[in-house]
């Protein structure tokens, strides 16, 4: 059985709030992992030794643009003091983006991480299956990368949105895709918690383990309140499924 993970985007409220609380009701609610979204100026020594004493995993972390290209060095030492082996570049701001320079810089700041033991991956949303311009801004960031130091960290539920059928995706870039979010959609294309839409998830994960996906997590961009009840709900489905 794969460990089942959250991203604490999911709940950035409560933790914005509680912090230490938010990751220890994560653990007791069935999740053996979290995939960070916090601002690199906390003090994350303390979270990593509490996630160490319960047991609660922390794979990966997501930054921004600028934190690689104007202080990789400190994204690298958050990376360290939570125990990541994946840093995930999670957006890039769609309105006038140069997408052969986002995959410069970024496989700049991918082979630094490389070095240092990380594995870099992009996280995508659904505008970098437009077309508008004349190229897929997502045709860019995987066929003008490097396979050996450009993963990806697929999004079902963007990839649904895009117009991508999420199964054939993971199978077409099958080695290159190590994360995954597992989010659904309800019939009128909203979010929704993991199992109760649309998606095929049996056969989703099914792809995933094919395709050699290292991490599974859970994420929900805008969980009605009080934000519990969405996270317990796709873990319980999972849990039977991953």
């Amino acid at each position: 059985m794969k460990p089942v993970g959250l991203q604490l985007y999911t709940l950035r409220k409560p933790f914005g709030e509680d912090p230490v609380g938010t990751l220890e009701r994560i653990k007791t609610s069935g999740y053996d992992e979290v995939e960070f979204a916090a601002p690199l100026d906390m003090d994350f020594a303390p979270l990593a030794a509490r996630m160490a004493e319960i047991a609660l995993d922390c794979p990966s972390v997501h930054v921004g643009l600028a934190d690689i290209t104007e202080r990789p060095d400190r994204v690298l030492a958050v990376a360290r003091t939570l125990g990541c082996r994946f840093i995930v570049l999670p957006f890039v701001d769609p309105n006038g983006a140069d997408w052969r320079a986002v995959v410069q810089q970024a496989q700049a700041f991918a082979k630094q991480a490389q070095g240092e033991g990380f594995h870099f991956c992009y996280h995508h949303h659904h505008f970098e299956f437009d077309a508008a311009s004349g190229v897929r801004p997502f045709d860019i960031l995987t066929g003008e990368s490097d396979p050996s130091l450009f993963f990806f960290e697929l999004d079902v539920y963007w990839l649904k949105t895009g117009g991508e059928d999420p199964v054939s995706m993971i199978e077409t870039l099958a080695g290159r895709v190590k994360l995954l979010h597992l989010k659904d959609a309800a019939p009128d294309g909203t979010m929704t918690d993991v199992g109760s839409g649309l998606l095929d998830f049996p056969a989703i994960i099914a792809a995933g383990r094919a395709a050699g996906v290292e991490h599974f997590f859970v994420e929900h961009d805008v969980p009605p309140k009080p934000y519990w009840p969405s996270v317990e709900a796709s873990v319980g489905y999972l849990k039977g499924l991953i």
